[in-house]
């Protein structure tokens, strides 16, 4: 039987099993656990490749073979490391294993046809799209930044460039919940929108979940006292949807031990939990060792190095409307930022107490580096903690683990999307991010997405994008939003005085027909 050399191997199919992989520059490496190839029958696409009519490709129809396969990838995922080819299908992943032709090959379980496209996954490590579940939409040139970062899922509040939106994740209301999703189907994104959760009655944020808000957002610039938290809490039960919350800074109405009571064990997100981003002062950070607390950080404070405390003082003061002329502003926004509650939220993250990381958007975070500050944390907390007792002295695969999950299936569960996102597994969502290992903790990458054109390099027909450096080629993404969806995404004009209404259509993002306008 013939052989090739290890490096070779590497060099034209990527690492297998044996095989170990440097992340970026940091000091994390992952070894490869397990490989789904049959040796000597892998499938490569080229000139002079397998892909090839009659070898590596079949002369199946579309109903057995899949769209597109991605060949050779090494998958990084909470569940494993493990170096596989992905077969795709209507947008899902069909299949983990090994791709090619069953009528010549050995092993296949993933058949490649005359309709199925190659992605060349060698080399390449593949990790399921990021999950940002703290946004304040107040852009949509966030989405490209977010998504161009690795991001395929965003979830928060917001109507666009109003004060509540920048304060707060918020999207309040049935008639705003309608419009903002109705833009969203312009974007090649996961956008999921946070109702307003501060009210002490129900009808206000029952009308919101039924207008298609995936949950509610309790935040301190709305009132989030027991009473609201109460509240809200009775109404995400009874709809089965998950509150998100930023506690009382100031301590008005009730001490970090009145908001755990309000919680009544009721499982519950808090935001930025250390408390730089917003809670109870100087304590909030105590809500992670609650059973019941899904807790998560945000990324400016990701990881603590010697400029963190320096640039969060202005950061807050922009972002929550404060001023900087009155005294009382300034010790509200001093309160919240302590360097040893920060620097203790490092080692909480490396213990798994704490389980998600986002970004906080324009609102005290960073859109585009949630990806780029979680494997900065683990860097650091490799270099100042040592391997974890689970991992070796040769890999890190088990911290590499941890810390995928913190952008991806950990805000997926949280947000009850694990069924559809959230991680490299057969009948979910094709939301797969392919990254060069040198630059594993920069944000170079590659998307797979069930949505097509938008945002892809000109000469691509899938949602493929290249961040390698110096290629700044894709498409606009709000510029082709607009030209794809300009009749969905823009409201009706308003008639002039004595004209009738137009009639619209009352699509599913409508929560009842719009009132005709008046003259006069």
């Amino acid at each position: 039987m013939a052989t090739i050399g290890r490096r070779a191997y590497a060099e034209m199919y990527g690492p297998t099993v044996g095989d170990r992989v440097r992340l970026g520059d940091t000091e994390l490496w992952i070894a490869v656990e397990r490989d789904c190839t049959v040796y000597g029958e892998e499938v490569k696409f080229g000139g002079g490749k397998v892909i090839r009519d009659g070898m590596g490709q079949s002369q199946r129809s579309s109903k057995t073979a899949v769209d597109t396969v991605i060949t050779n990838a090494l998958i990084l995922d909470h569940w494993g490391i493990v170096k596989a080819d992905i077969g795709i299908k209507n947008g899902r992943i069909a299949a983990i294993g090994k791709a090619g032709n069953p009528d010549v090959q050995p092993g296949v379980d993933i058949i490649i046809g005359p309709g199925t496209e190659v992605i060349a996954g060698e080399g390449l490590i593949a990790t399921p799209g990021g999950i940002d579940a703290h946004i304040h939409f107040i852009c949509p040139q966030q989405i490209e930044e977010a998504l161009m970062s690795g991001v395929t899922t965003m979830l928060g509040g917001g109507t666009g460039p109003a004060a509540g939106t920048n304060a707060t994740t918020c999207t309040p209301g049935p008639w705003h919940i309608a419009r903002m999703l109705q833009a969203a189907e312009a974007f090649p994104m996961n956008l999921g929108f946070l109702g307003k959760g501060n009210a002490s009655l129900p009808e206000a944020l029952d009308e919101q979940v039924v207008a298609g808000a995936m949950g509610l957002k309790l935040h301190e610039d709305w009132g989030t006292t027991p009473a609201a938290i109460d509240n809200c809490l009775n109404v995400a039960e009874r709809h089965d949807v998950q509150v998100a919350i930023h506690t009382d800074t100031l301590n008005e109405s009730g001490f970090v031990e009145n908001t755990l009571a309000a919680f009544k064990g009721r499982t519950i997100h808090t935001y930025h939990t250390e408390g730089a981003g917003g809670g109870h002062a100087p304590d909030i950070i105590k809500a992670c060792g609650e059973n019941n607390v899904l807790p998560s950080s945000t990324n400016p404070t990701r990881p603590y190095t010697v400029n963190t405390v320096d640039e969060h003082l202005d950061m807050l003061m922009v972002c929550h409307h404060l001023d900087a002329g009155i005294a009382e502003d300034v010790a509200f926004a001093e309160s919240r930022i302590r360097r040893e509650t920060i620097a203790a939220e490092d080692i909480l993250h490396d213990l798994g107490a704490f389980s998600m990381i986002a970004s906080d958007s324009q609102a005290m975070g960073r859109v585009g580096e949630v990806i780029t500050r979680t494997w900065q944390t683990a860097h650091k907390m490799k270099v100042q903690r040592g391997a974890l007792p689970e991992d070796n002295a040769r890999h890190d695969n088990y911290r590499a683990r941890r810390y995928v999950a913190k952008y991806t299936i950990n805000p997926a569960l949280t947000h009850g999307l694990a069924h559809e996102v959230g991680s490299i597994e057969a009948g979910k969502l094709a939301d797969i991010v392919l990254w060069r290992p040198a630059f594993r903790a920069y944000g170079r990458s590659e998307c797979v997405h069930p949505d097509a054109a938008a945002g892809a390099l000109p000469a691509d027909v899938r949602r493929v994008r290249r961040r390698d450096s110096g290629d700044c080629r894709h498409v606009r993404l709000e510029r082709r939003a607009q030209q794809r969806h300009r009749c969905a995404a823009w409201p009706a004009q308003t008639p002039g005085r004595g004209e009738e209404h137009p009639q619209r259509h009352q699509g599913r993002h409508d929560p009842e027909p719009l009132p005709a306008a008046h003259g006069g």
